[in-house]
């Protein structure tokens, strides 16, 4: 019954897909003061490793760590802030936080209807391993209640929110992440610069587009998007995936070719991809020549480094002026980070 509630889980998440990077290390207990990078670590035979070439070779796993720290700050905080919120709303209204959230949050979601978790089952009866629908209705049921109950604790801790003055202060981790010479949209002078780190053969990745097309559609100028290669191991098509977008682009098609990628994951075999650019009427030869001699082949090699460096394992992984944000996020999360950037470029 875990594997199934796992299962279930799953199925209401979105995510992103894991590189073998193996665990990150475990955060520390209290902040220490910084090394000094002159300092040495290890002597071989009088040659001396120094702390700025220990940390700089385990730069992208340092990057990860920090990341990680900032999420679980930021859960807490966010955590510790609703908390309030509701404390002082019950209080106001003289009940307990107990008896709020159940007026506002548990009476609200009510009972699942058998007819939804039918439509559940059957819209994913090929992901439940072969189970009945008489053995997963109640775990189906409990997923979906706690679905629900999410939206309106939620919807509730937004009201809140606006009728409050909360002011956040904790400031999240800057990564320095090189946009490189790599495609991009908007101007290139936006207060806010988005580098996405991709990979063609990954679902979570093309589950991000429409998020990423929303946002820019309603961002416009204000927004930089760049998007950089990260073609994990276990995906053996998607590096020379990401080499025929490029050489689409030397025909002025990059986004039209990457947009058929996206939509043809199951296909992307040499012979394929040499059919989309036939699709787009690129000039068969040119574009035949530039994927077979490998142009691009150190180009996505590059951003993999680069990627790797910044604390990637994982695609797909954004940057937003610096801040991290990994797997396929709801829109909301990125106007969150795009907000705060753009406010805090306005106090400036």
């Amino acid at each position: 019954m875990k594997k199934l509630s796992v299962l279930l889980t799953a199925l209401f998440l979105t995510g992103c897909c894991q590189g073998q990077s193996g665990p990150a290390p475990a955060a520390p207990g209290a902040p220490a003061a910084a090394p000094d990078p002159k300092a040495v670590v290890a002597e071989i035979d009088g040659e001396k490793i120094t702390e700025a070439d220990l940390s700089q070779a385990v730069a992208g796993q340092l990057s990860r760590v920090q990341a990680e720290i900032f999420e679980i700050k930021q859960q807490g905080l966010d955590a510790m802030i609703e908390q309030k919120l509701v404390a002082k709303e019950a209080k106001k209204r003289g009940v307990s936080a107990e008896e709020l959230i159940k007026v506002e949050v548990l009476e609200k979601v009510g009972e699942i209807p058998d007819r939804e978790v039918e439509d559940f089952f059957n819209q994913n009866k090929g992901r439940l391993g072969g189970r009945t629908l008489e053995e997963v209705k109640g775990p189906i049921k409990q997923q979906m209640f706690a679905r629900k109950a999410s939206i309106y604790r939620n919807n509730l801790i937004d009201r809140l929110k606006s009728e409050a003055k909360v002011v956040v202060l904790l400031e999240a981790p800057k990564v320095e992440v090189s946009v490189d010479d790599d495609p991009s949209m908007g101007d290139k002078k936006a207060p806010v610069v988005i580098v996405e780190f991709t990979d063609y053969q990954c679902p979570f990745c093309a589950k991000a587009r429409p998020a990423i097309k929303q946002l820019l559609a309603e961002y416009g100028d204000k927004i930089h998007y760049v998007l950089r290669d990260y073609p994990l191991d276990f995906h053996p098509l998607a590096k020379k995936a990401a080499e025929a977008a490029q050489c689409a682009g030397d025909q002025g098609k990059y986004w039209e070719y990457s947009d058929l990628l996206w939509a043809n994951q199951g296909a992307l075999d040499a012979a394929s991809l040499k059919k989309y650019a036939g699709d787009l009427k690129l000039d068969a030869k040119k574009f035949d020549s530039c994927l077979d001699e490998g142009k691009y082949a150190a180009e996505v090699d590059k951003d993999f480094a680069d990627g790797a460096k910044a604390g990637v394992s994982g695609t797909p992984s954004f940057f937003i002026n610096g801040t991290p944000l990994f797997g396929a996020q709801p829109l909301e999360k990125f106007k969150e980070i795009v907000d705060r950037a753009l406010a805090k470029g306005n106090k400036s």
